[in-house]
């Protein structure tokens, strides 16, 4: 019950949130005061027509003035907020609900000024007439409320500069886009979140960056997931995966490591998302967008760390995947392929890292829960999938790195046959890559012993993975370890 009231009472709070921000209420509002003026003003003005002369003079000139400095105020607002994060803001300005209580406030009291002006024609020291009295005080009540009414104004341009402020007025046509099922209008609004992070991270502006990214995520949870044949749905979600490329590519430039983080750690989220609800063909696009922000941006800026991080994503969600069934295997399947190749391009463009970026990868607890969970013809593919990135490791490995990871395979895998067939197959592909010495200590560590001829009795599996050995056999001089089965 409790909860029910917060969520009735925070309802509540957002409507009339809406009702306050639109122009219709600030008109109506400041026609209704400006009206309760008129009808009801205090005998305020007490002056003879000399001094009511020289008074309208000055508030006509002084609150023309005020008028053409608050156009000012909003062009020079709108120009800053522009350079700082984007030119679409101007909207928000237009659209500025106190721009329509100032200056009806502000066109009543010149023109009733000016009307009050052409009224008064007596001498000079003349006592004002009684008719005019009231509309004097009036016009003085309406100077007050001008003079207020200008510091809210200011007030409410000087909130519009801050970008949480932007943000929130985003995300508040975003709402209203997609009630209305305006998806254009909607991809407008994400597309402005998107320009003021990439604005901030230009600027190492990490705090707001991370406000776009949150606001995106918000964004991409609250649309419908696209089935596999709702093309123009798919569409806006690659719309979405898209623009967190783009500032990817903005915050690997910059170096600004808040901001990336934040930007894998969203399309992680919204992979998790797409996997819950079984919308495949929109998981891919994150998939891809991993991919495609390792090549493009990670490794040709030399910011190989960072490729660890992807991988521990991708790796996160293909474990998940792998629980969902025939269509999430297939999915892991690809997502493992995914991290493959990402991992060998970064290995062989950066052999400085290879030791730590090969050791992150190969020991994953997320792959053996993948081989634990997965069926025996998918696990096969994953063998084969996990082996072509050991080749690559195995190539140039050091011999303590390789003396780790055979420690770690003896001690994670717990099934026998996924067991042997790793060792067997380790020890042949560093044959295969010319690394006896690798070879030998990974039988050292699996117990030193050798017996002859151990090759022979390999599954028929592992003997038809030629591609694992360049399209040739299996050589013929490897042998197993004691213990291994």
């Amino acid at each position: 019950m409790r909860m029910f009231q917060r969520w009735n009472g925070r309802g509540w709070r957002e409507q009339a949130e809406r009702v306050c921000s639109s122009w219709t209420f600030h008109l109506f509002l400041s026609g209704a005061v400006v009206t309760l003026v008129f009808l009801w003003a205090p005998p305020l003005f007490s002056g003879d027509t000399d001094t009511a002369r020289n008074y309208l003079n000055t508030i006509v000139s002084s609150l023309s003035t005020i008028l053409a400095l608050c156009i000012s105020i909003i062009l020079v607002a709108i120009q800053l907020t522009a350079s700082n994060y984007t030119h679409r803001v101007l909207d928000f300005f237009m659209r500025l609900p106190y721009n329509a209580s100032l200056f009806l406030v502000y066109l009543v009291t010149i023109i009733h000024s000016f009307v009050l002006m052409a009224k008064i024609r007596d001498p000079l020291r003349d006592p004002l007439p009684a008719s005019l009295r009231p509309e004097m005080s009036a016009d003085l009540v309406l100077v007050i409320i001008c003079f207020f009414s200008l510091l809210m104004y200011m007030y409410a341009v000087v909130q519009l500069l801050k970008p949480e402020r932007i943000i929130k007025l985003i995300l508040r046509d975003y709402d209203r886009a997609l009630a209305h099922g305006r998806w254009r209008a909607a991809l407008e609004n994400v597309e402005q979140i998107c320009d003021i992070a990439k604005r901030a991270a230009s600027f190492s502006d990490s705090v707001t960056g991370t406000r776009c990214v949150r606001a995106m995520l918000y964004i991409a949870s609250h649309l419908p997931l696209p089935a596999d044949a709702d093309q123009a749905l798919l569409d806006v979600h690659q719309s979405v995966v898209d623009q967190w490329v783009e500032i990817v590519g903005v915050a690997v430039k910059e170096r600004e490591t808040g901001l990336l983080y934040s930007v894998l750690s969203a399309l992680r989220d919204q992979g998790r998302l797409y996997i819950a609800g079984g919308a495949w063909a929109a998981a891919v696009t994150v998939i891809r967008a991993y991919r495609h922000l390792v090549f493009a941006h990670l490794l040709s800026e030399g910011q190989t760390f960072y490729v660890e991080h992807v991988a521990d994503r991708l790796l996160d969600l293909a474990a998940r995947a792998v629980r969902c069934g025939e269509r999430g295997e297939m999915f892991a399947i690809r997502t493992l392929d995914v991290v493959r190749s990402v991992g060998e391009r970064a290995m062989r463009s950066d052999p400085g890292a290879l030791s730590g970026l090969a050791e992150h990868l190969l020991t994953s607890r997320a792959l053996a829960e993948i081989w634990m969970v997965a069926s025996p013809s998918s696990r096969e593919r994953v063998t084969d999938i996990y082996f072509q990135l050991w080749k690559v490791f195995a190539a140039a490995a050091p011999l303590s790195d390789a003396a780790r990871w055979a420690q770690w395979w003896r001690q994670t895998m717990e099934d026998p046959a996924v067991l042997r067939d790793g060792q067997l197959l380790a020890v042949q592909l560093a044959l295969h890559v010319g690394r006896p010495d690798v070879a030998d200590t990974l039988r050292y560590v699996w117990h030193e012993g050798v017996r002859p001829g151990a090759a022979a009795s390999l599954t028929a599996g592992v003997m038809a993975r030629r591609q694992l050995f360049d399209g040739w056999p299996a050589p013929a001089g490897a042998r197993e370890p004691q213990g291994s089965s």
